[in-house]
């Protein structure tokens, strides 16, 4: 019967790659419904499979919230009951997962139709096969094992929520769904979130958090004019790099065994014309990230970068060029800030470390690094849960120790030609049963 499930998780990977579910995000409203309603598809397709369990659904469209991401987004919840769940000592596991993909970029460069399904040397292919319909399918099937063959030992609630609303603005996915479990008493005891964990091995990694990030820009003015006269012009250019200089050797030391330290980075500059040499522009601006561990707010952050800004290093402050710091402005972008989370590795954790061992012979390392997920909106409603992230990995997976020829350059999350390996979903079904197994009856603590 287990060759069975693991079947069943490589058929509806390769199922939900087939349909184009971009997060429903559009300037153009028709393109916005169409992609809704591809998201709407595989939400029905997952939700048919959690029906045939016995399982209680719910389906949710949010939208508003947000004065520029107002769109609408699709969201299901499925409960499925084991035992006695009325007694005292039930176990209520949540998993979180998300269906809508990235867009595909040039559809030419890719191996095989971005969305194809396509099994093949190996590898399911397909936008979202890592990030993260992969996952998805392996937690259904694995789902469908816990409650078909029904040997878990105790009684048990297993929570599902998948969104369409993660690859974008996040403001009415996982997030509005956790407040109305809350609202509704539902109330997990640990969640798995299915994000990408590891980089080439299934089960090296296993995220125990996430780095939070905020984002803005930096803005110089300044006036424009004919580069070969100097009293014609004031050149913002030179404010914007004393303000990245400043920025750029910030340094945070509040990183550990899991998380990096906080950094600052530039990631984009606009200014001036490259075709026009002799003039300089009016305005220079930059586009900043700050990935920022658990120990940083975000609203002392924006005021520490703010503060730079005013009060620059001595060296600065006797440079003739200091005054024109005065035609910098910051932005923080606080209403989009991702917030960080932490969760110490306890039962759960160690239930999936238990797990990585039996069956894969590894000695998985707890781990924080990445980008955010929605694993960061649990512990504003569920402050004492959980949580690990437990997905396929990043990079597309290595088949038998040998990495393909485009390794690293094509096929892992959001790169073209994104795949997973055909083992690896089938290896993290089991583990997701074999974590759920390990949790409820305490295993491996």
């Amino acid at each position: 019967m287990k060759e069975t499930y693991e079947k069943l998780a490589v058929i509806r990977a390769k199922d939900m790659i087939s349909l184009p579910s971009e997060t429903p995000y559009d300037l153009q409203e028709s393109k916005r419904k169409e992609k809704f309603k591809f998201c709407e598809e595989v939400l029905d397709y997952l939700e048919d499979s959690f029906l045939g369990l016995g399982a209680k659904t719910q389906r949710f469209v949010f939208e508003g919230s947000h004065d520029k991401w107002a769109y609408p987004v699709p969201n299901l919840y499925s409960e499925v009951h084991i035992g006695d769940t009325s007694a005292k000592d039930t176990k209520f596991i949540c998993y979180m997962g998300h269906i809508d993909v990235v867009p595909v970029g040039d559809e030419n460069l890719w191996k095989h139709k971005p969305f194809s399904g396509k099994e093949q040397d190996g590898y399911v292919w397909g936008r979202g096969a890592t990030d993260m319909k992969g996952s998805v399918a392996s937690w259904s099937s694995a789902v469908e094992e816990i409650v078909r063959e029904k040997d878990v030992g105790t009684n048990l609630i297993i929570g599902s929520i998948i969104t369409a609303d993660e690859e974008w603005a996040g403001i009415n996915g996982t997030d509005k769904v956790l407040q109305w479990m809350a609202s509704q008493g539902r109330k997990p005891d640990s969640f798995i979130v299915g994000e990408p964990s590891s980089a080439d091995y299934l089960g090296s990694h296993i995220k125990v958090g996430r780095r939070g990030s905020l984002g803005g820009y930096l803005t110089a003015k300044g006036v424009q004019g004919h580069r070969a006269y100097d009293d014609l012009y004031n050149n913002p250019n030179r404010a914007l790099a004393y303000a990245m200089t400043i920025l750029n050797a910030k340094r945070w030391k509040d990183g550990n065994k899991y998380f990096p330290n906080t950094t600052f980075e530039n990631v984009a500059t606009k200014s001036g014309d490259f075709n026009a040499s002799a003039i300089i522009p009016e305005e220079a601006k930059a586009l900043w990230n700050i990935r920022f561990t658990s120990k940083q707010d975000k609203f002392a952050l924006a005021k520490e970068v703010e503060e730079a800004i005013k009060n620059p290093p001595a060296w600065l402050k006797k440079h003739p060029d200091y005054a024109k710091l005065a035609n910098v402005t910051i932005q923080a972008n606080l209403d989009t800030a991702s917030m960080p989370y932490y969760s110490e590795p306890k039962g759960l954790a160690l239930s999936a470390k238990k797990a990585i061992n039996d069956i894969l012979r590894l000695d998985a390392a707890f781990d924080g690094s990445g980008g955010t997920t929605d694993g960061r909106f649990v512990q504003k409603y569920f402050p004492h849960a959980q949580i690990i992230e437990l997905g396929v990995p990043e990079n597309g997976g290595v088949i038998k120790g040998v990495a393909p020829s485009d390794y690293k350059k094509r096929g892992g999350m959001h790169q073209i030609d994104e795949r997973v390996s055909v083992e690896d979903l089938q290896k993290l079904q089991n583990l997701y049963v074999s974590t759920v197994k390990n949790y409820v009856t305490k295993k491996g603590r």
